[in-house]
């Protein structure tokens, strides 16, 4: 368990030295009950912890602080974006959706306008204007959130 896993569960936990940590099945988990446990764990957090701290380097989720919610150990490793904090079932949509994420907030910043396709109304990322800040064009299309500039799966926040 790395440093921050152990100081956070400090936090939720208490500090008491004997107490027996209490043992959760392994079960099949949904990504929506990931989901639902993140952002149960989220809206408790102390002010100024993030919910990356549920992101491993490899972007897999940690659950050590998200058993007490799910009441469950899942069977199977979740991957969630360190941009956008979304869950997924693979590795390679939150890493390509965070790559995407950094390169239009850097287009953003050099020009003053979002990196859409003209004239799409489901503001589909134009990877075309963002390509000198992409190390790969991305295999699937990816969707701009005009309010708060986040890149989605699906246009206007569908799934």
């Amino acid at each position: 368990m790395d440093n921050l896993s152990g100081k956070l569960q400090k936090l939720f936990k208490g500090n008491k030295e004997n107490k027996v940590e209490e043992e959760y099945p392994v079960r099949p988990v949904s990504v929506e009950e990931v989901r639902r446990g993140i952002q149960n764990l989220a809206n408790s957090l102390p002010m100024g912890v993030s919910i990356r701290s549920f992101i491993k380097h490899d972007h897999s989720v940690d659950f050590e602080l998200l058993k007490p919610v799910l009441k469950a150990v899942p069977d199977r490793k979740f991957y969630m974006s360190k941009e956008t904090f979304e869950v997924f079932e693979d590795a390679e949509t939150p890493k390509t959706m965070d790559q995407v994420q950094l390169a239009v907030d850097q287009y953003i910043k050099a020009n003053g306008e979002l990196p859409v396709v003209q004239g799409d109304p489901t503001h589909k990322v134009s990877y075309f204007l963002i390509k000198d800040y992409l190390r790969v064009k991305p295999s699937f299309d990816l969707y701009l959130d005009e309010k708060d500039h986040l890149v989605m799966l699906e246009p206007n926040g569908e799934k």
